[in-house]
């Protein structure tokens, strides 16, 4: 007959989780919410101490589970830690994690979670914990458990010494192995095992006596928030002291110790439908944390030519845009009754693909070829890069028919005049490498109006994805360009009117495109709808550039507009701490100088030009 099995999930936050027989999420804290997370046990019903976990933490999910569940084994683990049954090793951090991005299906196979999986290995042991750690070689070097304990920056050293002294008084029988676990330099942490039901009550019984005890004697009145939670913590090196107690008593004991996987992220994600039910205008952007204050301009100018005929789903697919900035774009959209705003991580559906961006563009542009997957309900919809300004209403590109179409898009003019004279390099790339029929019809990747139901005919995500880890000089862009040649609607450049970049993009590249281009460019630039500032120099980095007071003037209307400009006037110091995060110095300085001088000779002595190939051979001299 099958064990009764029961790993209880703490939980205090709406999260994903396993879900089956044996994994049984937890809600703690239920005495000082009202809100209930659905599917969960509730840490305040039955007998409890569910008002106490301020200061026991997870141990309310375990005194609960000791008075009100019924199971042959009780284990414990935490929403963002589990137990890896698997019996391969993986590699751990410094503090002896697996490390996992997503919670997401894969691991479950990856780790062995499934019930059948679970029970085949815990019915072979009486207690299964945590692998054992050796502090001496975490970070911090710790010589004991008890140096680990007292060097807690907040953390009160001598409440250690206080439960070593009540288990002296209390439990003599534990005195020597409690002095030498403290003393020792092996531990366990998280407070995650899994016991056999009377080892369980056991611990239970002797544990929760020791603290009730401490907490009687120690007035942690004027504790601080994390201090308070001084019960759970000292619980942790209380089943240490158990453990070894344990194996001491019974030498013939079956333990096995897991490898404990940490998630960084355990939010639910669901895949999007639509946020109105008609006259819908879907509108998908990217971008990263650091981009936010551009993609707030760019969110400005868009509401500054919205129509009240039409209901506007804005999305915004994103990995690790904070809260604090959610919240704040959230609260530009907020008077607007037509107009949805929200965030898609897209980062956990590319986790497993070579993503690679090149020269100045981020990994994020990738992220345009799940909106087929991301968004399944809707067959048409606009992808708009964040570094651009609306000149107009998008709905009124939205309306574009591209039926037979894989997407609509402008040509590039940029591109054009590279291949048509500007840079020999790239003419040679697309004879050489990027095999399109006619690059002449390349288009610019920024303003993309997709036909979502021919794109999911075409190819799969899947397809998509590995076509966009092949590292093309253009990344995603030249990915679209290749397999929807032929499919193309193009576009009046007016809604994707590349600027002037550097004040060089003109003169020196556009002009070689051929003539109808160019025209074609130059009544786009007198009169754009969609300015988008593509290139490597943008307004935010110097305020004279192209079309530069249209972002400006959409910026001193976002929540950001201060800290562009101080990102700006601190140059290239805040922008080297900024993206790098790292102190800046000499080393820096030097490495930012090559990065500029290189930037200047490209465009001076372009790829493919005969004044590079001369400065080759002065170099050499």
């Amino acid at each position: 007959m099958a064990s009764n099995i029961k790993i209880l999930i703490s939980c205090h936050k709406d999260t994903a989780y396993l879900k089956s027989d044996i994994w049984q999420p937890i809600q703690l804290g239920c005495d000082s919410t009202e809100k209930r997370l659905p599917g969960m046990l509730y840490d305040n019903s039955g007998e409890n101490i569910s008002s106490k976990n301020p200061m026991y933490c997870e141990l309310t999910a375990q005194y609960w589970a000791w008075k009100n569940l019924e199971a042959d084994y009780y284990g414990f683990c935490h929403y963002r830690r589990y137990f890896s049954f698997s019996d391969q090793q993986y590699f751990e951090d410094a503090y002896g994690n697996i490390i996992e991005p997503y919670f997401d299906d894969d691991l479950i196979e990856k780790y062995d979670w499934a019930d059948e999986k679970v029970r085949n290995l815990v019915e072979k042991y009486d207690v299964i914990t945590t692998v054992r750690k050796d502090l001496r070689q975490m970070p911090g070097r710790f010589s004991s458990v008890m140096d680990h304990y007292q060097r807690a920056p907040l953390l009160h050293g001598e409440d250690l010494q206080t439960v070593l002294d009540i288990i002296d008084e209390k439990y003599p029988e534990y005195s020597k192995v409690a002095h030498e676990h403290c003393n020792g330099h092996t531990t366990s942490f998280c407070n995650m095992y899994i016991l056999k039901k009377e080892i369980f009550f056991d611990y239970c019984q002797w544990m929760f006596d020791v603290l009730e005890e401490f907490c009687k004697r120690v007035d942690m009145s004027h504790y601080t928030t994390e201090a308070l939670r001084t019960p759970g913590h000292l619980s942790e090196r209380l089943f240490g002291i158990y453990y070894l107690k344990l194996m001491e008593k019974n030498p013939e004991l079956r333990v096995k110790e897991l490898q404990c996987v940490f998630l960084e992220k355990t939010d639910k994600q669901s895949l999007l439908a639509p946020a109105f039910q008609e006259n819908s205008v879907p509108v998908v952007f990217a971008a990263n944390d650091r981009f936010v204050p551009m993609f707030a301009a760019c969110l400005r100018s868009v509401l500054d030519h919205i129509s009240d005929q039409y209901n506007y789903d804005l999305v915004l697919l994103q990995s690790d845009v904070s809260d604090e900035n959610k919240a704040e774009l959230l609260g530009m959209v907020a008077g607007y009754k037509n107009v949805s705003l929200r965030f898609f991580d897209a980062a956990r559906m590319v986790k497993n693909y070579k993503l690679k961006a090149n020269a100045h563009i981020s990994v994020e542009t990738f992220y345009r070829f799940l909106i087929q997957a991301a968004m399944p309900d809707y067959d048409k919809i606009l992808y708009l890069d964040c570094d651009l300004i609306a000149n107009a209403d998008v709905a009124e590109l939205y309306q574009t028919d591209v039926e037979g179409y894989m997407l609509a898009a402008a040509r590039d003019p940029d591109f054009l005049g590279q291949i048509n004279g500007a840079n020999l390099g790239t003419k040679l790339y697309c004879e050489q490498e990027f095999k399109m029929k006619d690059p002449y019809n390349y288009f610019q990747a920024g303003v993309l109006l997709f036909n979502e139901k021919e794109m999911r005919k075409a190819y799969s995500l899947d397809e998509w994805l590995t076509f966009a880890s092949h590292p093309y000089k253009y990344s995603d862009q030249d990915v679209l360009n290749l397999y929807c040649e032929g499919k193309v609607k193009y576009l009046d450049m007016a809604w994707n009117m590349i600027t002037d970049c550097d004040h060089t993009r003109v003169s020196q590249v556009i002009v070689h495109a051929p003539a109808s281009v160019q025209a074609e460019y130059r009544k786009a630039h007198a009169n754009p709808k969609l300015i988008h500032y593509a290139g490597f120099m943008k307004p935010w980095h110097r305020p004279t550039e192209d079309y530069a007071r249209k972002f400006w003037d959409a910026s001193r209307r976002t929540p950001y507009y201060e800290e562009l400009l101080f990102r700006m006037s601190d140059g290239i110091a805040y922008w080297a701490v900024y993206e790098n995060n790292k102190r800046f110095g000499v080393k820096r300085i030097k490495e930012l100088a090559k990065k500029v001088i290189k930037k200047v000779g490209n465009k001076l002595f372009p790829k493919g030009t005969a004044r590079r190939e001369k400065l080759k051979v002065w170099l050499k001299r």
